[in-house]
């Protein structure tokens, strides 16, 4: 894969491939945006343009074996570094530091991708800024985050930004019908759902998203009768890793936000079944908008907090009573 092949990010990519061209390419980038839209991609694809045995003007050959490496994540010189458990620790960017001593390789460069950079705990953001204001050389670094207001203010201002946007929904729906052989009408669902990221669509279409969506659906229409007992049971059964967590929130957003669109009479943006469109649209309705608004709000405050590492199950517990508060 070249620099060619990374659809949706036209302006990144520009802006990378100018750097390269003129030899100006910083030692520090930190890549903004959605998860799934291509970040760790275009990461790949600079280190393998800066060890390539034949660059061209698109980047790495895609051929030689040090592109063939990197690609397979086995090249010395593409160093990842990954949240262990919740957090990025201290002890990894020591050992991080201990690595970049020495020289490169097998490369002319080597670049270092921290997945997740956002959950460095303190400690090891303070070491790492270390490492960014004195570079060993021939080292580059790449940081993937959602939004770099989650990362410290000193790390930020090291590193040169590059936005990544959501992907066009019709270029997600037609890679769903085109790669894994989806029906049109579920890689259309699946776009909505995921926001304009390729990879939270393969994501839900192999957890099954439409159990899931059914089942916020239905504890949408029993909060009204449920006491704290039953609400207490449903938090319980969606405690799971911190991913499903995750994932259980994101979804009864996009439930919620679903009933405010048909109120709305933008009933073509929604992602709602056939099977289940009456009985949605009767609950669409069966609440004022404002309410719904309001439950909006907190599904958005408990993903939130969700991703501050926060209790989870005290916090689904606490969000689903609120959430009959709410109505």
């Amino acid at each position: 894969m070249s620099f060619t092949l990374i659809q949706g990010q036209k302006r990144a990519v520009n802006q990378l491939k100018e750097s390269l061209k003129r030899g100006k390419l910083h030692h520090a980038y930190l890549f903004g945006g959605p998860e799934g839209v291509g970040k760790k991609k275009t990461a790949k694809e600079l280190i393998k343009a800066l060890n390539c045995d034949r660059p061209g003007p698109e980047g790495g050959c895609d051929q030689c074996p040090s592109c063939s490496k990197i690609e397979r994540e086995i090249h010395p010189d593409f160093i990842q570094i990954r949240p262990d458990g919740v957090h990025i620790r201290i002890e990894q960017i020591r050992n991080l530091g201990q690595r970049l001593s020495f020289g490169p390789a097998l490369g002319r460069s080597r670049l270092c991708l921290l997945d997740m950079a956002s959950d460095l705990n303190e400690a090891a953001a303070n070491a790492f800024l270390k490492t960014l204001e004195e570079p060993p050389p021939a080292t580059y670094f790449v940081l993937l985050v959602r939004d770099p207001g989650e990362l410290l203010p000193t790390i930020v201002s090291r590193c040169v930004f590059v936005t990544f946007n959501p992907l066009p929904l019709g270029l997600v729906e037609e890679k769903l019908a085109e790669e894994k052989g989806v029906s049109r009408e579920e890689a259309k669902a699946l776009s909505l759902l995921s926001g304009g990221s390729l990879g939270r669509a393969y994501h839900y279409l192999k957890t099954g998203f439409r159990k899931k969506q059914e089942t916020w659906f239905s504890r949408l229409e029993e909060l009204p009768k449920a006491g704290a007992g039953r609400l207490f049971s449903w938090a319980k059964s969606w405690t799971g890793s911190r991913e499903e967590v995750q994932e259980n929130l994101e979804i009864g957003q996009w439930c919620v936000r679903d009933l405010i669109w048909i109120r709305m009479g933008l009933g073509d943006k929604v992602s709602v079944p056939p099977h289940l469109e009456e009985r949605v649209r009767n609950l669409a309705f069966s609440l004022p908008g404002e309410i719904w608004l309001r439950r909006l709000t907190l599904l958005y405050q408990a993903e939130t907090l969700h991703r501050k590492n926060v209790n989870s199950q005290l916090n689904l517990e606490t969000l689903l009573l609120e959430l009959a508060d709410a109505g």
